[in-house]
């Protein structure tokens, strides 16, 4: 696996720069080209998928889809599952609050707790890449989700996503809960 994710950075770097010295737009605009080439091979949530040099399928759920993004536009690897990707980044002490937004880059991978029924501490169940604002001041983000699969959605931290009953009555909503950066 790390041969072949060394092999993406050397043929990022014979196509135009070393992933080191990308802009954070550039990584952007490449995160999100790669996004919308799955989106248009209709990629779906949790489908099984291989990388291109890979033997072994990829369920390209909301982590996989991080993982792969950045595999594939910086040749760097990211743990498996949403929560690790999460505690990685906080061991790291790279890790901020969503009080902190004003200080999100593109590339920062976007955290929401309890958009289903966790069985872990912390509920962290989601993930996505953030690509960014466009002209409009919207902002946008990259990754996979169960309503449309691996595709570009807009980005609003205030509002829920997910979430699920309790005691039948009780729903808890998923939220957005903080970022990290780890290029």
């Amino acid at each position: 696996m790390r041969g072949k994710l060394l092999l993406a950075g050397a043929m990022l770097w014979l196509a135009g720069g070393a992933y080191g010295q990308l802009t954070r737009q550039e990584m952007a605009a490449r995160m999100e080209a790669e996004t919308r080439q799955l989106a248009a091979a209709g990629v779906e949530y949790s489908e099984a998928w291989t990388p291109p040099g890979q033997d072994k399928a990829w369920a390209m759920d909301c982590s996989n889809t991080a993982r792969w993004l950045y595999a594939s536009t910086l040749g760097k690897s990211l743990p498996r599952t949403a929560s690790s990707q999460y505690e990685a980044l906080r061991t790291e002490r790279r890790l901020w609050s969503k009080s902190a937004l004003k200080n999100l880059k593109p590339g920062d991978l976007l955290f929401w707790e309890n958009t289903y029924r966790p069985q872990r501490k912390p509920p962290i169940t989601h993930v996505m890449v953030y690509l960014g604002k466009d002209a409009n001041g919207r902002m946008w983000m990259a990754g996979s989700q169960g309503s449309r699969g691996v595709d570009v959605y807009a980005f609003d931290p205030s509002k829920p996503m997910g979430g699920y009953n309790w005691f039948l009555w009780f729903k808890k909503k998923g939220r957005f809960i903080a970022y990290g950066r780890p290029a």
